[in-house]
């Protein structure tokens, strides 16, 4: 599975590859309460929650554009080798451009998703976006050039992801996903220009960028904040979070021999590029999964991870039963690596999250 956190186009140019509102909901279909979540009620609760996922994908398929789309070729990108500072100057001089030609191939991409999913065309300021995507590629590229660490690169970098990714996330949920999918583009290009050894080295640090993108990082620890110390729902998530590398790297290896052959327009599922973004997918659901559960709410997957997922998996030809399995394989992954007592707090919310990703809301 990819697509939420990386993207690898096998129609775009060779040298492009890289190794590596109050509610979302359209208007109409916002009317059910469903983001509390009382463990009591969680079978009920589900349920909702379901018809919601249901109503939801049912009216952003009747605003399908059927107009086909074509992903723009880039300019040949060539690779060179060099030393360190030659790295950071082929980096810097190639970002502006990078960043021009990813948001042309977002249009191509998501373009008629703005209609189809109701999203107001005004709250996505091209030139916002630019600004903000190049000043983090910046940061990142000076920590290269400056030699730090790749762990310090959250320490200097860290609240600055976290603040872009809410703004645009406040802003709306769905334009936060055409902010991601731009930062996948830059890194795509940037990676582009260096050769296989260059790129090693520099790879990592945009993989910090990409991580605190995807993952909500600030709402999960604002939401732990507000947990008393040493609450159920606190230990669970953070004997969880320890974990969750490992569980996503299983869920991925089984849902790959359950899907033998499978190819999205990303590849194939036992391609590295494509095998290290599901990884991550599996992480990303992993940590919605605990915002909901600092929160008591399902609200953060119906705000933001489920209407993304409906954007953009379709458009990268990644299909519903392939993320069914995933979330199944995840279930039962989590089911068996969690005390009971951790299992009681994430039950409710991970039967909700199944339920609502499940064939009965996409058959339909």
């Amino acid at each position: 599975m990819t697509g939420i956190s990386q993207i690898y186009s096998k129609s775009l140019p060779a040298a492009d590859e890289i190794q590596h509102g109050d509610s979302l909901a359209p208007e109409g279909i916002s009317g059910l309460e469903t983001d509390k979540l009382p463990e009591a009620k969680s079978v009920s609760v589900s349920s909702f929650a379901v018809s919601w996922a249901k109503k939801y994908y049912s009216t952003v398929a009747a605003r399908e554009n059927q107009a086909p789309r074509q992903i723009p070729q880039s300019p040949e990108l060539t690779n060179f080798e060099g030393n360190r500072p030659q790295i950071v100057d082929k980096l810097t001089d190639t970002l502006k451009l990078a960043s021009e030609i990813a948001w042309s191939r977002v249009e191509a991409l998501l373009g008629e998703q703005i209609e189809r999913h109701g999203i107001d065309q005004s709250l996505i300021n091209s030139l916002e976006i630019a600004g903000d995507s190049r000043t983090l590629y910046r940061k990142a590229i000076d920590a290269y050039a400056d030699r730090e660490p790749i762990f310090r690169l959250s320490v200097l970098v860290g609240k600055d992801l976290i603040k872009v990714r809410r703004k645009y996330s406040d802003t709306d949920p769905l334009v936060l996903g055409f902010v991601t999918v731009k930062f996948q583009y830059i890194s795509k290009i940037l990676l582009g220009c260096l050769s296989e050894s260059e790129r090693a080295e520099f790879a990592p640090y945009l993989k910090v960028v990409d991580d605190y993108l995807h993952i909500p990082y600030g709402e999960i620890n604002e939401a732990a904040a507000n947990q008393p110390p040493n609450s159920r729902a606190l230990l669970a998530v953070q004997h969880l979070l320890q974990q969750t590398t490992q569980i996503a790297s299983a869920v991925y290896d089984r849902a790959s021999f359950q899907h033998q052959g499978y190819r999205s327009s990303s590849g194939y599922l036992s391609d590295r590029e494509v095998k290290i973004s599901g990884i991550r997918d599996v992480e990303i659901f992993q940590s919605y999964l605990c915002w909901c559960v600092l929160e008591g709410s399902i609200h953060p997957v119906q705000q933001e991870l489920f209407p993304i997922c409906v954007m953009l998996y379709p458009k990268l030809h990644v299909s519903w039963e392939l993320v069914q399995d995933m979330l199944l394989i995840l279930f039962w992954e989590i089911c068996e690596r969690l005390p009971a007592e951790d299992l009681t707090i994430f039950l409710p919310y991970l039967r909700t999250l199944t339920e609502m990703f499940s064939r009965d809301v996409f058959d339909n």
